[in-house]
Formats: C-alpha cells, sequence, structure tokens
C-alpha cells in the first residue's frame, strides 16, 4: 500500500488509505471506496442498517429488497470528488519533469494552477454545503425531538394539574354536601316545637272527627276541655309577632393570594350560616300540651322503662313465633301493632291497648320487613318469592296488590318522595326504587357493605351492616354522612339486626348479640346502651318509635314496649 501525501489524504479512502476508487458518499456526509463500502455493509449489517465506519451513525440501506450485493452502489457517487481526484492526477503529470512542452512553461502553470483552483474550489464548496445541510440536519431533529419532549412535559403538568383541581373539586363537593345537610338539619331542629303542635292539632282534628261521628255525649264531655286547650295554644300561637328570618347560604371563601405567581389546585374554605343565631320565641303552647306530658324528655340521660309485653304466640300457629320486623300505625285510642312471623308465614296485628290479636294474614312464604307507605298501607317483602306486598290494616288485613321484583329484597323504607329504599341482602346493594319498583339508583356494596335493615333519618338513610356490625348515614345523593362503629368510647357491637330514629332523630340500634338497644346521636356518636337485657330485653330484632314509646320485637316472638322515664 502506498504511502499518500498530505494532499492525497484528502481524496483517500479511510478504509484503504488509498485514493478513492467509485467514490460512494453516505448521508452523514462521509465518502468511502465502493468496493470498500460494499465489503462493510457485508460485515456489519444488522435488520437492514450499519453504521458509518468514522461517525457511528447509523445508516439504512436506501432498498433492501435488492440483492445485497448491490448494497453500496445504491449510494450515490461523489461526483465532485470524482472530479477533483482527476485533475489531481493531471497537475502530477504536469508537474513531472520529465513531461515537456513546446509552449511556454510559466503558462502552462498558470493555466494549469487556474484550472486546478476552479475544480478544487467547486470541491471544498460541495463539501461545505454537505456539511452544512448535515449540520442543519443534525439541529433540526434535535430541535423536533425537544419540541416532542417539551409537548409530553406540558401535557403531564396539565395532566397533575387537572387530577389535583379534580380531587380537590370532589373534596369540597362532599364538604358542601355535609354542610347542606348539617345545616339542614339544625333548620328543622329550629322547628321541632313548632312541628309538635302541628302534630297535635292533627291527633285533636281526629279525636273530634271521632267524636262527632259517634254522638256520644259522654265521650264529648270528658275530652271537651281538651280542644278548648288547643284552641287557645293555637290562637296564643298565631298571636305572637314571628320573627324576621334572615336568607342562610353557604359561602365559599377564596384562597389568599401570595405575591408569587404559583398555580394552587385549592378551591377555598365553605363557610356555613349560623343558623342558633335564629331565635323562635313564640313558644307559649309549649307550656300546656295535650297528648304528651308536660315533663320535658331529656334523650341522653332518661331511662327507657318496661311498661307492656304482648306475646304474639297464636292457637293457629304451626310453629314458635320467629319475628323479624315490627311497624306501629298510631290510632288515636290505641295503635295496631304489626309483626311479622317468619316461620309461620304470617303478618299478625295486635292492639297496644288490648294485648290480644286484631288480625291476621297468611303469607305464601316467609315475610321478612315491613314499612308504612304515607296513605297508611302497608308494605311486606317476601325475599323467597321475589315479591313486595301492599296491604290495607285495618279491623283486619286485606291485600291491596303485589308486585313482583327482578332481585330478592329484605329491608325496607320508604322515602320521602314517596320512593323506596330497600336492601337486596348481605351480599348485596341499597337500592333506591320508585313507586313501579323500577331501580333508580344504587348505593354500592363497597360504600354500604352487607346492608340489612334500614330507616329514614330526614331525608338521608341510615343502614346496619349485619356481619360487620357498622351503622351507615347516607345523604339523598349517596354521600356518606357518618360511619359509626366499634370503638373504645362504646360498648363492643356484636350482632346488629335493625335501627329507628325517634322524633329528634336519635339513632336506635338493636344489638341482638348483646341483648341490648345502643342510642346513637344525630351525627352517630355511640350515647349509651339505653336498653339491656337487665330491662328484660332477650335478642332484640326489631323496633320502631311511636308517640315517644319503643316497640321491639324480640326473635322469640314477643313484643315489649318502653316508655321515657325521669332518671
Amino acid at each position: 500500500m502506498a504511502t499518500a501525501s498530505s494532499t492525497d489524504d484528502e481524496i483517500s479512502c479511510s478504509l484503504c488509505l488509498e485514493i478513492f476508487t467509485d467514490p460512494r458518499g453516505l448521508p452523514c456526509g462521509h465518502t468511502f471506496c465502493l468496493t470498500c463500502l460494499q465489503n462493510h455493509i457485508d460485515a456489519n449489517t444488522t435488520d437492514d442498517t450499519f453504521m458509518c465506519p468514522n461517525c457511528r451513525d447509523v445508516v439504512g440501506i436506501p432498498d433492501n429488497k435488492q440483492p445485497t450485493s448491490s448494497w453500496a452502489s445504491q449510494f450515490k457517487r461523489n461526483l465532485a470528488l470524482v472530479d477533483a481526484i482527476g485533475l489531481i492526477k493531471q497537475f502530477k503529470i504536469c508537474g513531472d519533469p520529465r513531461a515537456t512542452t513546446q509552449q511556454d512553461p510559466n503558462r502552462l502553470v498558470i493555466e494549469s494552477s487556474c484550472e486546478t483552483i476552479k475544480k478544487f474550489s467547486h470541491f471544498i464548496e460541495h463539501q461545505m454545503t454537505s456539511d452544512i445541510e448535515r449540520l442543519q440536519r443534525s439541529v433540526d431533529v434535535s430541535a423536533t425531538q425537544t419540541a416532542a419532549q417539551m409537548q409530553r412535559q406540558g401535557d403531564k403538568l396539565i395532566s397533575e394539574f387537572t387530577t389535583a383541581v379534580r380531587t380537590e373539586l370532589e373534596k369540597s363537593n362532599s364538604e358542601l354536601d355535609k354542610c347542606r345537610q348539617s345545616v339542614n338539619n339544625e333548620i328543622v331542629e329550629l322547628f321541632i316545637d313548632v312541628n309538635r303542635l302541628i302534630e297535635e292539632s292533627k291527633e285533636c282534628l281526629k279525636l273530634g272527627e271521632n267524636l262527632l261521628r259517634s254522638t256520644s255525649l259522654p265521650d264529648m264531655k270528658r275530652h271537651v276541655s281538651k280542644f278548648s286547650k288547643m284552641q287557645k295554644i293555637t290562637a296564643d300561637y298565631l298571636a305572637t309577632q314571628r320573627p324576621e328570618f334572615p336568607d342562610l347560604a353557604i359561602t365559599l371563601v377564596e384562597p389568599e393570594k401570595t405575591g408569587r405567581k404559583t398555580f394552587s389546585a385549592e378551591i377555598g374554605r365553605i363557610l356555613r350560616p349560623d343558623v342558633k343565631s335564629i331565635k323562635i320565641t313564640h313558644k307559649i303552647y309549649l307550656q300546656t300540651t295535650i297528648f304528651e306530658p308536660e315533663v320535658e324528655i331529656n334523650r341522653k340521660s332518661d331511662r327507657l322503662k318496661h311498661e307492656q309485653t304482648i306475646n304474639t304466640k297464636l292457637q293457629s300457629d304451626t310453629k314458635c313465633p320467629n319475628l323479624s320486623s315490627i311497624l306501629v300505625l298510631e290510632g288515636q285510642d290505641s295503635n295496631k301493632i304489626i309483626v311479622t312471623d317468619f316461620k309461620n308465614k304470617s303478618v299478625k296485628s295486635f292492639s297496644s291497648e288490648h294485648k290480644t290479636v286484631q288480625s291476621l294474614y297468611r303469607t305464601t312464604s316467609g315475610p321478612w320487613y315491613l314499612a308504612k307507605t304515607r296513605d297508611h298501607q302497608v308494605l311486606v317483602t317476601l325475599p323467597e318469592e321475589r315479591q313486595l306486598l301492599y296491604l290495607n290494616v285495618q279491623d283486619d288485613i286485606r291485600l291491596v296488590k303485589t308486585v313482583t321484583t327482578k332481585k330478592r329484597y329484605y329491608g325496607i323504607t320508604v322515602l320521602p318522595d314517596d320512593n323506596m329504599a330497600v336492601t337486596e341482602g348481605l351480599s348485596g346493594c341499597v337500592h333506591i326504587l320508585n313507586q313501579r319498583c323500577g331501580v333508580i339508583r344504587s348505593i354500592p356494596n363497597k360504600m354500604i357493605p352487607n346492608p340489612w335493615h334500614l330507616t329514614v333519618k330526614g331525608d338521608s338513610l341510615v343502614v346496619v351492616s349485619y356481619t360487620t356490625n357498622i351503622i351507615t348515614c347516607v345523604s339523598s345523593s349517596g354521600q356518606v354522612m357518618w360511619v359509626s362503629r366499634d370503638s373504645a368510647s362504646s360498648a363492643s357491637f356484636h350482632l346488629l339486626c335493625d335501627v329507628t330514629c325517634d322524633t329528634e332523630q336519635f339513632a336506635y340500634v338493636c344489638d341482638n348479640g348483646r341483648d341490648a338497644i345502643v342510642q346513637l346521636s344525630r351525627d352517630g356518636e355511640f350515647i349509651r346502651d339505653v336498653i339491656t337485657k337487665e330491662d328484660g330485653l332477650k335478642q332484640p330484632v326489631s323496633l320502631c318509635f311511636a308517640q315517644d314509646k319503643l316497640y321491639v320485637a324480640e326473635q322469640n316472638g314477643k313484643i315489649k314496649i318502653f316508655g321515657w322515664r325521669q332518671t
């Protein structure tokens, strides 16, 4: 191999170190002999690509479907370099001292030099243009890659910020829903005494209608003082000036802005109105009541004392009673106590005054739970039959209609809007049904695990979870308001069965495993065991309040009635 001079270095192949033979240029700008390039491709091709021997850039084969022996020839011939090599060779021949000419030597040198300079300048310009294009192409490619990276980073920041805002918004909406429910409950509490007056007026009107229909002069004489009292109470109430009620508003306090311009996902702080500042001054009627004792009940300290026991076993029963639900229909002189006897497949009605059975209705399978509609019809769930019975309970029990449901429903209660809430069983959900028993929406099992029995508390639902011993209060929109479970400050719940609420929205829960009735506050806080086995209670399964008396159904078939007594 000959040693190349400094001029030859510019026109020599870096692989064979000889002057280029049929030079071929790669996209990266480097040039090699055709044969040298083909040998390099044959030895280094991977997935139809190879690396430039000089800069190690990855080079793709223009047409990999052609025979591999032609791959090097697919790259363009460097024509400028071919011309330059020819000129350099010619220049060397002209500079050979052995060359002779008849022309002036100086002229020949100048002519040859000019021609060579012209060709070389063209070659140098071509090289410069190629280098500039290659460098600019690398800049353009990197700029495109950087722009894509910037876009991805920007999208990531927008996504993270959007997620943070949505999370904060969901949290704020949850707080707003709880605030709205709490404020609405406080508003209802403001008018508890007014509502009591309305209920007493209704009871007085019922009594008047019965007396006028019976035309019994002795009964009229015995009750006439009640009507005089109620007339005076309502007149005094209306004569008292009503207070001016301000508009109540839940507002949003926006977060304080700092001097630095930084993004924050914080929505703001919810500010609740001060309901307790509203004073209702017209309470004259509370000094004397007709249908309630004059002594105020302290529900957190007074005790519920056993007053009466009713045995639900009938001569016609083939098995020992197994009660699963209890419901009370309030009457003027006495209440109708209705229970479901699962084993004897019957719905039984008893009089609270006479302790005797008034009517009986046989079902095709074990009836489970009871609820009362606004027009005082009684709803009964038959889970085995997947049916819902509508009963009219008067002197006898009459079937009004039967509705077949798609699923087995156990617990049931009627909502303020006349829709129904039902439980599907331990592994199911709480469903909200319309009056045609179609599902409007469902509260999933993961929110209320193992739902069993339930009751209405204002415009919310209180649900007992049977096996997990949890009591959950949810709003009408499905938002969890509070959850009550075992804690260091409460008794250990053992086997919770049923739940009910009194007129002041305290909750009472049957703890079958401990023979106790648990009392909870309006916010679900454990208060105490208000009734225990020391009070004669045994295996309570269902309960309900009526006229401030607690009616409890025991699993053994007994009904026990408890009334408030001062401690």
